[in-house]
């Protein structure tokens, strides 16, 4: 068996969707009894690593080897059967070939087994016939009402309690520390090397989950316990796919209303499949665009790596987070101090100046040929003076202009006892965050700042892109707060059969049927158009070719705009209808449609996701959206202010308010408009995407000029 847990394709979970996640993941992590089936008398060995990490360690429950050839295993009396134990057990370690796993879970939970941690691999990650077994695993779950976590997992470990369902090899040789991080994973291998940094670190943990291939227990509920459970403070999460969004998006907001921060990894950014979606929607809004939309949108931060999720969850976990953007830099030198700010305003961060009564409190202490600025250079002169480093940090710690202070130190070994005593100091008498970055610091200096709750950064760009995204997290937990809650019940399902996207002309009538306004006056003229002209429009106006399997009109020449007199209206006609037929289109007519001025092009695309359900995306149109995007996707449901700050968000925005003297765009009462459309949309479950590209916005209205609209068969 490998240290790598895969992920299945979601199974449908009947009543066992109405059990709470947090209940079933409780049954696993607080368990106060466990067998281990297949215990083996070797601690190096699979089926040997729980018994021994959970002596070694001190589990405070029971243990109950079970292995029919031995009578003690470990110094314990081993047991031929879970049935055979003779008392209810809360949890049993599950390693044994695949085909057997079924039996045991079976045999287990006639005999009064709540959990089930299953080890073994040969599921759904080896092929069908795998993926049968775990089917039927996951039905006997529900039929039984027990949990089981995996398979193909490597377990969980509760620091509190000692439990260590998991034969990880990173507690080889390193012992437990309980911390406030706690880390759920549906890889075995990236869940150890978490492990393996935590304990390194000295940070420790609170839980350590790992969920395998989920055939029961999924991310979901694991978020959904550690939101509640008292020893957490900060949820790290590895994530590759997920069974049911509308669990994972109430998990998440679960977490964000408990003050915990979530700080994830999404692993796979790829694309694949968006292509062939017919709309420019479906291109944009691909599989990972959506995910960092759910994760961004319920409150939680998105990461890179393992490193970086570190650095974030240290400061957290060291009450070390800044209140707002604000920062004052301190630094012994002066090029280091540039290099913070130039860091900070990449980031967002700001570096105020200081108050006037921080300058005067710093002019006795500072050289006279240095000046209170922020950055502070305090200077080489505090080798000499190192009572100075106490006295500055205390003048700057009591401006009220700053969230946080950010320290520069570099080697300076020799004064190193002064530098941590007045940074401890400082840390206790005020409640600002004090971040240390100190290039060449020896270990046993980082050690005394760290255990007085100080976060030390070896380098430069890690430690303010931590305070970055620290905030940021802070801000996304916020908003997430304000936003309107998922839909009751599972995810939504994936659209039932093909989508059938309708002509223009259909599908603005369909939405005109629904409510939606800014729809423009036209006329449908057939293959063979009168010989009297169509009159109920004034020019100008624009000719389109009709028909349902050309949906991209311009790409074609289909589309003749700025027709201003009846000759011309004659000659598009005649120039559309022969390229239908050289084209062979069936079924094709000619929209003519009355033009309309407009200052800005927008694209505004609703979308049924196979897993996210209805989405919206936003941003900039025209026939070059995909050749440089500018757009953003959310999940719905959302209200007009959330919109607002989609539209507010893009890369254009800046043109959207009056850019060199260009009419400005009233963009609350655009995303009002917008937000009517999805409530629209959210009503009409038929439909499986509306795309308006473009949405042209000018003289205060915003005019529905192209629209495709598909329905689900």
């Amino acid at each position: 068996m490998r240290e790598e847990a895969m992920t299945s394709e979601p199974a449908e979970r009947g009543a066992s969707a109405q059990r709470d996640g947090a209940a079933r993941a409780a049954a696993v992590l607080e368990a106060r009894s466990v067998a281990i089936v297949g215990a083996s008398a070797d601690p190096g060995k699979i089926a040997g690593r729980p018994l021994a990490y959970m002596l070694s360690r001190g589990f405070a429950g029971k243990l109950f080897p079970v292995n029919p050839t031995r009578d003690q295993v470990q110094g314990l009396k081993s047991y031929p059967s879970l049935s055979a134990i003779g008392e209810p057990v809360d949890l049993a370690i599950v390693g044994t070939p695949a085909a057997m796993v079924e039996e045991v879970v079976r045999e287990g939970a006639a005999a009064g087994v709540k959990a089930f941690v299953v080890f073994s691999s040969g599921f759904s990650e080896s092929g069908e016939e795998g993926a049968a077994l775990q089917r039927r695993l996951g039905e006997l779950a529900r039929s039984q009402g027990v949990t089981i976590l995996g398979p193909n997992c490597l377990g969980v470990a509760n620091s509190a309690t000692g439990l260590i369902a998991s034969f990880t090899t990173a507690l080889e040789e390193t012992p437990i520390e309980r911390g406030g991080f706690a880390f759920v994973s549906q890889s075995g291998a990236l869940g150890a090397y978490w492990m393996d940094i935590c304990l390194r670190s000295g940070l420790g943990f609170s839980k350590w989950i790992t969920t395998g291939n989920e055939c029961d227990m999924d991310a979901a509920a694991a978020i959904a316990y550690l939101a509640d459970d008292a020893d957490t403070r900060v949820i790290g999460l590895y994530v590759e796919d997920i069974r049911d969004s509308t669990a994972f998006r109430r998990a998440l907001l679960r977490a964000a209303a408990a003050g915990k921060p979530v700080i994830a990894i999404k692993a796979g950014r790829s694309r694949a499949g968006a292509a062939a979606a017919a709309s420019h929607t479906g291109a944009l809004a691909g599989d990972d665009v959506l995910y960092d939309a759910c994760l961004r949108q319920h409150g939680a931060l998105r990461v890179d790596s393992l490193g970086q999720m570190m650095d974030v969850a240290r400061l957290f976990l060291f009450d070390s987070v800044p209140r707002g953007k604000r920062l004052a830099v301190m630094s012994v030198s002066g090029g280091a101090g540039v290099l913070i700010a130039d860091e900070a305003e990449r980031w967002g961060l700001e570096l105020p100046a200081l108050a006037p009564q921080t300058a005067d409190a710093l002019a006795p202490v500072l050289p006279s040929f240095v000046k209170a600025a922020n950055p502070l250079d305090l200077t080489g002169n505090v080798v000499q003076d190192t009572p100075s480093i106490s006295r500055a940090l205390e003048a700057v710690a009591s401006d009220p202009g700053n969230d946080a202070i950010v320290l520069f130190v570099g080697l300076m070994h020799s004064i190193a006892t002064a530098f941590t005593d007045a940074i401890a100091h400082a840390r206790q008498r005020t409640r600002r965050p004090i971040i240390v970055i100190w290039i060449g610091v020896k270990e046993t200096s980082a050690a005394i700042l760290e255990q007085a709750s100080i976060p030390v950064f070896r380098d430069i760009p890690p430690a303010v892109a931590a305070l970055g995204a620290a905030v940021r997290l802070n801000a996304l937990r916020e908003a997430a707060l304000a936003m309107p809650a998922p839909p009751e019940g599972r995810s939504p399902a994936a659209p039932a059969g093909k989508t059938a996207f309708m002509a223009e002309w259909a599908g603005k009538a369909l939405l005109r049927d629904m409510g939606i306004e800014g729809i423009p006056a036209s006329v449908l003229v057939g293959e063979d158009p009168p010989g009297s002209l169509p009159r109920p429009l004034r020019y100008p106006v624009v000719a389109k070719l009709q028909a349902s399997d050309v949906l991209h009109k311009s790409d074609i020449g289909g589309v003749v705009l700025g027709i201003a007199d009846d000759d011309s209206l004659r000659a598009a006609l005649r120039r559309l209808g022969q390229i239908a037929r050289d084209r062979r289109i069936e079924d094709w007519s000619i929209l003519i449609e009355a033009m309309q001025p407009f200052d800005h092009e927008l694209l505004l695309g609703l979308r049924r996701d196979p897993k996210f359900g209805p989405t919206l995306t936003l941003g900039r149109g025209g026939v070059e959206v995909e050749l440089d995007p500018d757009v953003a996707s959310r999940l719905l449901p959302l209200d007009s202010a959330s919109i607002q700050e989609m539209i507010e968000g893009l890369r254009s925005a800046r043109l959207l308010r009056g850019f060199r003297g260009r009419a400005a765009v009233d963009v609350p009462a655009l995303a009002r408009q917008v937000a009517r459309l999805c409530e629209a949309f959210l009503a009409r479950p038929d439909l499986a995407e509306i795309e308006i590209n473009p949405l042209a916005v000018g003289g205060g209205q915003a005019w529905v000029l192209d629209a495709v609209v598909g329905r689900s068969e």
